[in-house]
């Protein structure tokens, strides 16, 4: 309504002013809206109004700055930010936090040691303390990238067609697991009362190998309402809403054919949705568990993962967080499930990786009751940029993601990956005894700390997982290849080494018994 208010008082003043006050109004009303719309962080809207006053002042410092904020906050090409704030800290009176800004534009373009440049240059400069702590962690990402972009997996990305992507943003995909349906979300629905496009949620069925023309689930409303899971044999869609109708929270349809309903509120956990922000959700492939994404109290930091299960009688239990082995001071997001339940799907900012938000897989051991420490899906599922869903068929070779790609219309579109010969991950299991395959004794809290180190073929550590204080179990998810375990207690320059080599062949899992002594 912002937009259009103005619209009328720039029509109404301007009409009866000579050419040249016209044209000044004109400048000030626009400034006027790339002003409001970049302070309430619509950044598409502030940079087409910035890029109309740039025609008129190109050596503006300040402008130009603006520009290339908005270029790295939106999903339009962002390599176009990076001559905008070169000519920007090209100057003296550059404003504060100019480099922080290039270091990622640099880095969403794989100009990582540059970016390391500009971020260690904002740095010194010793302002915004947030920034700082973030720089620091981009810092890694940039040294992280370095090295796992040398070593891209064996995927291939295709493009839908028109039937699903169109030149606005497509995002979010999730697919059941026989590969029938899919749900994803889409910013191509223009609001003439708002005078701006809204996220709504988009279904397509799959009819002998291709997929339908996309149509909106018949329960969207005027808020903007982003698809975040859905359970694998799509009767089950889970939302985040944000509006006048919700706020940040999650609500649930339910599908039965081409009928959509939205759930009832006793039909997810009583204590999902709080004042805060609820975000990310999905459901088990039994209807059981539900996880989740809050920022609420007594997080470790940011947005983590919680999760409620139904008891005996079907009554959700008590939210519970997913713990530290998932959960990061950083944001940790976007939880999906394989279609056997096995493996954990999220997006993070605080494991190691080598963007914005990468995505990472954890495994469920059922005997522990416990999931193994996360392992980053890697290039190209990964880049610099956000990656945050990923949706698997139930053959765990094919896989919907939302990507922007040279080859894509322009912005966030949907790919299918297919994983070619690669397999699914191959569960190690540890025990770790104390003394000699002849007298040794389980491993305990009475002894030293110790942990299992994995690495790979390059050195890289891929993994550190503390061994469990009571019987010495360790666990471990990883793709066929070759690795180097190391298992040794804290503080100690030796212990056990040996080379692992896992192969597609091993699907019950590589079991290994490790003797250490004191």
């Amino acid at each position: 309504m912002l937009k259009k208010a103005l619209a009328f008082v720039l029509f109404t003043i301007v009409a009866f002013l000579p050419l040249k006050a016209q044209t000044d109004i004109e400048l000030i009303l626009t400034q006027k809206y790339a002003e409001n719309s970049f302070r309430d962080g619509d950044y598409e809207f502030a940079l087409e109004n910035y890029l109309i006053l740039y025609e008129r002042d190109k050596q503006n410092i300040e402008l130009n700055y603006r520009i290339g904020i908005c270029y790295t906050e939106t999903t339009i090409d962002k390599s176009l930010a990076i001559p905008y704030l070169e000519f920007v800290v090209g100057h003296n009176n550059y404003p504060v936090q100019s480099y922080y800004y290039l270091g990622r534009a640099y880095m969403y373009n794989y100009r990582f040691t540059e970016a390391v440049e500009a971020f260690y240059e904002f740095k010194m400069i010793g302002v915004a303390e947030d920034k700082l702590t973030e720089s620091d962690r981009l810092i890694k990402m940039c040294y992280d990238a370095l090295e796992r972009i040398n070593y891209p997996r064996n995927v291939v990305f295709e493009r839908l067609d028109s039937t699903i992507n169109t030149i606005y943003d497509d995002y979010y995909p999730f697919i059941s697991a026989d590969n029938s349906t899919m749900v994803y979300t889409s910013k191509s629905t223009y609001v003439n009362d708002f005078e701006d496009y809204i996220a709504n949620v988009f279904y397509s069925d799959n009819r002998k190998g291709s997929w339908e023309k996309a149509k909106p689930i018949p329960v969207n409303t005027y808020d903007n309402e982003t698809v975040v899971g859905m359970q694998a044999n799509g009767e089950k869609i889970m939302i985040y809403a944000d509006g006048d109708y919700f706020t940040h929270d999650i609500k649930m349809v339910n599908r039965k054919g081409n009928k959509f309903s939205v759930a009832t509120r006793s039909e997810l956990p009583a204590d999902l949705n709080t004042d805060g922000v609820e975000m990310g959700a999905c459901i088990s492939p039994d209807g059981n568990k539900i996880f989740f994404v809050s920022d609420r109290r007594g997080g470790r930091g940011g947005l983590d993962i919680y999760y409620s299960r139904k008891d005996a009688s079907g009554k959700w239990g008590p939210s519970q967080n997913l713990g530290s082995t998932i959960n990061t001071e950083f944001d940790d997001n976007f939880p999906s499930l394989s279609p056997d339940g096995k493996s954990l799907y999220f997006a993070s900012k605080g494991h190691s990786g080598i963007g914005e938000y990468d995505i990472f897989q954890s495994l469920y051991i059922d005997s522990t009751n416990t999931w193994t420490p996360p392992r980053n899906l890697g290039f190209p599922i990964n880049t610099p940029l956000d990656n945050t869903t990923i949706s698997f068929t139930a053959d765990g070779q094919t896989a919907y993601v939302s990507a922007n790609r040279k080859e894509g219309f322009g912005k966030l579109d949907i790919y299918k990956i297919n994983f070619g010969d690669e397999t699914q991950s191959i569960i190690l299991m540890g025990t770790v005894m104390i003394g000699t395959p002849a007298n040794a004794v389980p491993y305990s809290e009475d002894f030293l700390k110790a942990y299992a180190t994995l690495f790979d073929n390059y050195g890289n550590i891929i993994a550190q997982i503390p061994v469990q204080s009571e019987g010495g179990a360790f666990f471990g998810a990883l793709f066929p290849g070759t690795y180097r375990l190391e298992v040794k207690f804290e503080g100690y320059e030796r212990g056990h080494t040996e080379e692992l080599v896992i192969t597609s062949a091993d699907t019950d899992g590589v079991f290994r018994t490790i003797y250490l002594t004191q």
